[in-house]
């Protein structure tokens, strides 16, 4: 019998197939807590954590790992470096299963780098960079044009660097009891309509 570990962590949702945030169906996880805030976030109810959300590393691994057909990860947020230690656990601890980790973080890959190099040694992509509505692109997998895309896998280049000539935003919406999500990216000029087709059915 393994070692249980004491570590928890703040989650918001898993879910798969998540189709909208990398390339092929992935495992989508959505951590809590975020040290960043920008203006206009998306998930705004990631910002903060609840105690409502927070479970067992243990827990969310042996979750993870019962995906038994998929082996690639997609990690989002809030901020997923705002939990570093349970961050870097679960990413020891998963590594052998799932052969493509996507990362998005608020964060630039430089203060990364310099912070948290032994998280980074154990995802293959990362996606950096505050949203600024500013900046608004058609490219499928990022919020706002000053986001850049590090491929860190060399395997990856090639699917990475296709999926990332993609000019189109596409969504997903997943339903639970409580709550209605929306999965992917929006195009900033869609961004409003969405949010009021979502509180006008009561989710958020």
């Amino acid at each position: 019998m393994g070692i249980k570990s004491k570590q928890k962590i703040y989650i918001d949702l898993v879910h798969y197939p998540l189709k909208t945030l990398g390339p092929g169906d992935r495992v989508g996880l959505w951590l809590q807590g975020c040290d960043i805030l920008c203006k206009d976030c998306i998930s705004p109810h990631n910002l903060t954590q609840t105690e409502d959300n927070l479970m067992l590393l243990d827990d969310l691994i042996d979750l993870l790992l019962n995906f038994d057909d998929c082996n690639k990860l997609t990690i989002s947020g809030g901020e997923p470096f705002f939990q570093s230690e349970a961050l870097h656990e679960l990413l020891s601890r998963i590594r052998f299963k799932f052969l493509d980790i996507l990362v998005y973080s608020g964060h630039s890959f430089e203060y990364l780098e310099k912070k948290f190099p032994q998280i980074l040694d154990l995802i293959d992509v990362l996606i950096d960079g505050e949203f600024n509505r500013k900046l608004p692109t058609k490219k499928i997998y990022k919020g706002s044009n000053n986001q850049r895309l590090y491929i860190f896998n060399k395997e990856l280049i090639k699917i990475y660097s296709e999926y990332s000539t993609i000019n189109k935003k596409i969504i997903q919406l997943h339903k639970t009891e409580n709550n209605l999500y929306l999965l992917g990216i929006p195009d900033i000029k869609d961004r409003k309509s969405l949010i009021k087709i979502l509180n006008k059915d009561k989710y958020v």
